[in-house]
């Protein structure tokens, strides 16, 4: 177990994450475990559990919480938030501490990687002719064009390009 220096801590950090809609009623975690047991994640990754990730928030550790995979980690499966007994919404608690990492340029790398294409084709994944020719063969018409040079100004409009460092070209 890692030892803690509360003075890395930053005891304003759970007001923060409390502004975010969906994470208002993280101190009113007291620590029960529920969210852990019922987690799969937590059943597969040790350093994994809902509860630790909302006592760190709660104790202000940031950087704990955003290096790392910890908060990446989650599934969102909502397994946690059905069995809270504070309805402390522990995924949409994760999903505000993701935020406010990405505000602060701290994301995970595979973030990046699921933006990426979306510069490069306007979808997750690329369609080609052969994508095309199996849907005609079951009669479906071909997936719609993307106005990508739309959705690159709009995305770079917002500043994805730049947090993600990732050419606004697609290319």
């Amino acid at each position: 177990m890692e030892v803690l220096d509360l003075r890395e801590a930053d005891p304003q950090f759970k007001y923060k994450v409390r502004k975010i809609p969906g994470a208002e009623k993280l101190t009113l975690c007291f620590q029960c475990g529920t969210c852990s047991a019922d987690c799969p994640v937590a059943r597969r990754t040790e350093e994994f559990r809902p509860r630790i990730i909302a006592r760190l928030a709660i104790l202000g550790f940031k950087e704990r919480l955003f290096s790392g995979d910890l908060i990446w980690l989650c599934a969102q499966c909502f397994n946690c938030q059905e069995h809270c007994p504070q309805q402390v919404k522990p995924t949409e608690v994760i999903e505000a501490l993701r935020e406010i990492a990405v505000e602060e340029g701290k994301f995970h790398p595979t973030l990046k990687a699921k933006i990426e294409p979306i510069f490069k084709f306007g979808r997750m994944y690329e369609i080609t002719e052969f994508e095309n020719e199996t849907r005609a063969m079951y009669e479906l018409p071909p997936v719609p064009e993307v106005k990508l040079d739309e959705l690159r100004r709009l995305l770079s409009r917002i500043g994805v390009d730049k947090l993600l460092g990732i050419e606004a070209g697609g290319e």
